[in-house]
């Protein structure tokens, strides 16, 4: 599994009412993407940025992403993204009661 973590300005201004209602429209983006198992998107407003946080099944499945999403994220946020792509070798889910370890 790998998590990437997308790391991004938001734009001056932007309440989080206008930041959720343009999450939504990019869920299509998303929804059943082949190897993406989760996306969360986490905001700081006082800061000034955002984060897209993904777990993905395999890195060439992040790494195709990341190539369309680079653009897409300068675009509607005028700045370029800081993406760092981490093997994650372990993951606890308390939700299912699951602990996942890949070898």
């Amino acid at each position: 599994m790998i998590t990437a973590i997308s790391k991004f300005r938001l734009r001056p201004g932007l309440t989080r009412a206008q930041a959720i209602a343009e999450i939504h429209e990019t869920v299509p983006v998303y929804k059943g993407r082949p190897g993406l198992v989760r996306k969360y998107i986490a905001l700081d407003f006082e800061a000034g940025y955002g984060m897209g946080i993904y777990l993905w099944n395999e890195r060439a499945a992040a790494e195709q992403f990341f190539q369309f999403a680079r653009a897409k994220i300068r675009e509607q946020t005028g700045s370029d993204p800081e993406i760092t792509l981490l093997d994650t070798p372990v993951i606890v889910d308390n939700l299912t009661g699951e602990v996942r370890t890949e070898a």
